[in-house]
C-alpha cells in the first residue's frame, strides 16, 4: 500500500517589531494648508524644477521692475516734474506683463495636480476642498502681489528719497500709497480670478495660458470695434466691462485720477461699478472652482 503523504500545513510567524502609535506632534489642518501654499509658490517660481521652468518668471520680473529702476535712476539727475513720468506711465508698461504673469502662473497652481492624479491624496488629508482652493488662491495672490506692488512701491520710495524733504513728501502723498494699495489689490485679484477660471478646465498649461492671453486680446479688439460702430450711443462706454484691458485702464484712471480712457469718458460710469465688477469676477471664479472640485475624490 502506498503511504499517505503528510498534509503540508501553512507556515507563518509573528514578529514583534515594536510598532507603536504615533506619539509626536500633530501639526493639523492649518499646517497642511501652509505647506500647500509654500509648495505652490515654489512651483510657480520654478523652484526645484528644471532650469527652463525658471526662465519665464525671471524674464517677467526683469521686465516689470526695469522701468521703475530706470525712472528711479533718472530721478538722481532730473527732478520728477521734468521727467513727466508717473504711476500712470509705469502701470501702462507693466499691465501687459502682469497679464502674462497671471497666464503663466494660474495653470501652475491647478493643472499639475489634476494631470498627476494627486487630488485624492490631498483630500485624504485633513484639508477640505475650500482649504485646497484657498491655499492655491493664496499662493497665487502672494506671487501676483510681488509683481503688482513691487515696481510701483519702488518708484514711490524713489520719489520720496529724491525729494528735497523726504518726510514732508511722504506725509503729503500718503493718498498715493493708498491708491497703489487699492489698485494693486484689484489688479492682482482680477487677473488671478480670470487665470484660475480658465486653468481649472484643462491639464495643459500652455493651452490655459494661451486662452487667457489670446482671449483678452480678442475681447479687447471686439469691444473696441463695437465701441467705434456705436459712436452715437451714450451707453457704449459700458463695453469696457467686456474687455479686461480696457476695464483695467478705466479703473486705473478712476483710482489715480490721471490718464484717460475713451470708453469711460464716453459714458458716465459710477466708480463703484468698477469695484462691484471686480468682486463679481472673483466671486464667480471661487464658485466655479468649488463646483469643479467638489466632485473630485
Amino acid at each position: 500500500m502506498a503511504t499517505e503523504q503528510p498534509v503540508q500545513q501553512p507556515y507563518g510567524e509573528v514578529f514583534d517589531r515594536g510598532y507603536q502609535h504615533y506619539a509626536g506632534e500633530r501639526l493639523g489642518r492649518a499646517h497642511a494648508v501652509r505647506a500647500l501654499v509654500i509648495y505652490s509658490i515654489k512651483r510657480g517660481l520654478g523652484i526645484k524644477k528644471k532650469w527652463t521652468a525658471k526662465i519665464v518668471p525671471i524674464i517677467l520680473y526683469a521686465i516689470a521692475f526695469l522701468p521703475a529702476l530706470i525712472i528711479v535712476a533718472l530721478l538722481a539727475f532730473l527732478p520728477a516734474d521734468e521727467l513727466g513720468i508717473g504711476f500712470d506711465s509705469l502701470y501702462g508698461t507693466i499691465e501687459t506683463v502682469i497679464l502674462i504673469f497671471a497666464a503663466a502662473l494660474a495653470p501652475e497652481m491647478l493643472a499639475d495636480d489634476r494631470r498627476d492624479n494627486v487630488l485624492s491624496l490631498y483630500f485624504s488629508r485633513p484639508i477640505s476642498r475650500w482649504d485646497y482652493l484657498g491655499a492655491k488662491i493664496g499662493a497665487m495672490s502672494i506671487l501676483m502681489g510681488t509683481i503688482v506692488f513691487g515696481p510701483p512701491l519702488l518708484l514711490y520710495f524713489g520719489l520720496i528719497l529724491s525729494d528735497d524733504s523726504p518726510v514732508s513728501y511722504l506725509f503729503d502723498n500718503l493718498d498715493t500709497l493708498l491708491r497703489i494699495a487699492a489698485y494693486g489689490v484689484l489688479l492682482a485679484a482680477f487677473f488671478s480670478a480670470l487665470g484660475l477660471i480658465i486653468a481649472q478646465f484643462t491639464t495643459r498649461k500652455g493651452i490655459a495660458a494661451a486662452v487667457l492671453i489670446v482671449g483678452t486680446i480678442l475681447l479687447t479688439g471686439i469691444s473696441n470695434a463695437f465701441f467705434e460702430a456705436l459712436s452715437d450711443q451714450s451707453w457704449r462706454g459700458f463695453l469696457l466691462f467686456v474687455s479686461p484691458l480696457e476695464y483695467i485702464n478705466a479703473t486705473r484712471v478712476w483710482i489715480f485720477g490721471t490718464g484717460e480712457s475713451r470708453m469711460a469718458d464716453a459714458t458716465d460710469i459710477p466708480g463703484v461699478l468698477y469695484l462691484v465688477y471686480a468682486v463679481a469676477i472673483v466671486a464667480i471664479a471661487m464658485y466655479m472652482m468649488h463646483r469643479r472640485y467638489e466632485t473630485e475624490e
